[in-house]
C-alpha cells in the first residue's frame, strides 16, 4: 500500500470527499483508493480513470452485487455503500475488508489451514458452477479466447511464434466440437491476491474484473496462474511447494468432478490464462517471465493431463 496523504490523490477530483486517501494497487484499469472522510472508519473508493472507463467499471460493479446475493458461504464479497459520479467518471464505494491477502496466508499456513483453503476454494467452485452468469453470454469458451489470444498478439506480438501457432492450433481443434458449457458465474481475475483471508477464517474476494467468457473455468485457471504459474513471484517471496500442490490437486480433483473434460485443457487455459496478461506487464523482466510461461503451458498442450 501506497500513503499519499496530501499528494495527487487528494487533489484527484475522485477523492473530494476525503478527509485521509492511499492508493491501493491493482490491474482492473481503475483508480482503487483506501479512504476516510473522519479518520475513523475507512471504506475503499473505485473509479474509473476516464469516462471510456466507466461502462467497463459498471460491469464490474453488477459482478460484485450479483456474488454478493448469490454466494453460498464459501466466500463472501465486500459490500457496496454507494455509487455516482464525479467529472464524468464513475464510482463505488465498498467496504474494505480487513485481512491476510491469500498468498501471504498460504506462505505460513500450517496444515489445517491449507486443507481449510483448499476446502473453502473448492466449495466456490462448486457454487459458481451451479450458478447461471448474469446476463447472457454471446458465443462459446473456445470463441472467446481465441479473440483473446489474437487480440492480445496483434497489440503486443509477444507471444513467441511456435507458443501463438501451437495454442491457436489447439484452439481451431476445438471448434470443431466445442465443450458444451453454459457461462456461469465468473470473479474474472480470481488470483491469490484477491483472495483475503480475515481472522476468524472469513474468506473473502475483492478486485472483480469482466473475463472473455464468463465461467468458472477462468476462474480456475487465474487461481493456477499463481499456483502452478507463480505468478505471484513477481512481488511476494515463494510459497512453499508442498502447499501449492496440495491446493492445486485438490482444485483439479474438485474441477474433474463438476466437468470430467477440464483437465485435459487445462494447460491451454493456463496458455490463454497468461496471454491474457501480457499487455499488462511492467517491465522487460515481467514480460519475459509471462512470455516463459506462456511457452512453458503451450508446450504441454498435448501431454495428458495429471491425475487427481
Amino acid at each position: 500500500m501506497t500513503r499519499m496523504t496530501g499528494s495527487a490523490l487528494l487533489q484527484d477530483p475522485i477523492a473530494f470527499d476525503a478527509a485521509d486517501a492511499r492508493a491501493l494497487p491493482g490491474l482492473s484499469g481503475a483508480t482503487v483508493v483506501l479512504m476516510t472522510r473522519d479518520h475513523r472508519r475507512w471504506f475503499v473508493r473505485k473509479a474509473a480513470r476516464d469516462p471510456d472507463g466507466n461502462a467497463r467499471l459498471r460491469r464490474q460493479l453488477a459482478k460484485q452485487l450479483a456474488f454478493a446475493t448469490a454466494q453460498g458461504g464459501a466466500v463472501r464479497a465486500p459490500e457496496v455503500y454507494a455509487e455516482g459520479e464525479i467529472d464524468g467518471r464513475f464510482y463505488f464505494d465498498m467496504q474494505f475488508v480487513r485481512g491476510t491477502d491469500g498468498i501471504s496466508y498460504l506462505r505460513r499456513a500450517n496444515y489445517a489451514e491449507v486443507v481449510a483453503v483448499a476446502d473453502r476454494l473448492c466449495g466456490y467452485l462448486g457454487e459458481i458452477a451451479a450458478r447461471p452468469a448474469r446476463e447472457p453470454v454471446a458465443g462459446t469458451l473456445v470463441e472467446a479466447l481465441a479473440t483473446k489470444v489474437l487480440e492480445v498478439q496483434r497489440k503486443t506480438g509477444a507471444i513467441h511464434a511456435e507458443s501463438f501457432a501451437l495454442v491457436l492450433s489447439a484452439l481451431d481443434r476445438l471448434r470443431a466440437q466445442p465443450p458444451a458449457l453454459a457461462p456461469t458465474l465468473c470473479h474474472g481475475d480470481l488470483t491469490l491476491e484477491n483472495l483475503v483471508i480475515e481472522e476468524g477464517g472469513v474468506f473473502w474476494l475483492i478486485d472483480f474484473l469482466d473475463a472473455p467468457f464468463e465461467h468458472w473455468w477462468q476462474d480456475l485457471a487465474k487461481l493456477h496462474q499463481d499456483l502452478e504459474g507463480g505468478w505471484y513471484l513477481r512481488s511476494q517471496a515463494p510459497i512453499a511447494r508442498c502447499v501449492l500442490d496440495y491446493v492445486s490437486r485438490r482444485l483439479i480433483t474438485a474441477a474433474t468432478v463438476l466437468e470430467p473434460v477440464y483437465g485435459q485443457l487445462h494447460a491451454l487455459m493456463l496458455a490463454c490464462t497468461f496471454a491474457r496478461i501480457l499487455p499488462y506487464t511492467r517491465s522487460p523482466e515481467e514480460r519475459a517471465f509471462v512470455q516463459l510461461r506462456i511457452d512453458h503451458f503451450a508446450r504441454n498442450l498435448t501431454t495428458k493431463p495429471r491425475s487427481p
